[in-house]
């Protein structure tokens, strides 16, 4: 099964020494928020619970100066997932065998069993209860958007010109709908999560 944790993400590069002062200070930004993430991705590794203010201490800022760098708790907790979310969708991708279909439901499977799988993703959950599955499952950060932007366009790729009658944007979103129901059913219905489940439906709904 894919590992859930990538490599850690690549810093920004530093800035040009003839870069116009908003430039530099935009890079110094980009960098602040790029340590921001990787730290707080080795607390969510751990099972640490993510902290804003002993997260700008460690880093040596103020608590509003980490605001400026990765917004919300929310957000920040959205992007650290995401970290592991994309790369996790990736090795899943290469994994999945065949074509079209099956290379959809198989890569987005693939996926959901590897959160299941994930020890860290279990303590996440445990530790944040609500908070974590309005984090994974809601508008409130970015994940659930690049989610779906990656569902979009693996069917763009795998089924060009599908006939399902629907956009390809509103069916991406349903395959992640689906996709959370059964990675979260127990905390939403108090079912038991089965990526099996994931498979099976994504492979009716695009039969």
């Amino acid at each position: 099964m894919p590992d859930l944790a990538p490599a850690r993400p690549d810093a920004s590069a530093r800035p040009d020494a003839s870069a116009r002062p908003d430039a530099s200070a935009r890079s110094a930004a980009e960098r602040g928020r790029a340590r921001a993430i990787q730290l707080a991705r080795q607390q969510f590794i751990a099972g640490q619970r993510v902290e804003m203010g002993a997260l700008a201490r460690e880093i040596g800022v103020s608590r509003m100066t980490l605001n400026r760098w990765v917004g919300s708790r929310y957000r920040l907790l959205g992007d650290v997932n995401w970290t592991f979310a994309h790369h996790a969708l990736k090795t899943s991708r290469k994994r999945a065998r065949g074509s079209g279909i099956d290379v959809v439901a198989g890569t987005v499977e693939g996926f959901i069993a590897t959160v299941l799988e994930s020890d860290f993703m279990r303590t996440f959950l445990r530790q944040e209860g609500e908070i974590a599955l309005r984090i994974v499952t809601t508008h409130s950060t970015d994940l659930q958007r690049n989610f779906i932007a990656y569902v979009a366009a693996l069917l763009e790729e795998e089924l060009p010109g599908h006939t399902t009658g629907m956009p390809t944007d509103d069916l991406a979103y349903l395959i992640v709908r689906i996709a959370e129901s059964f990675c979260y059913v127990d905390m939403i219905t108090g079912g038991e999560p089965d990526a099996t489940k994931v498979g099976a439906a994504i492979r009716a709904l695009l039969s």
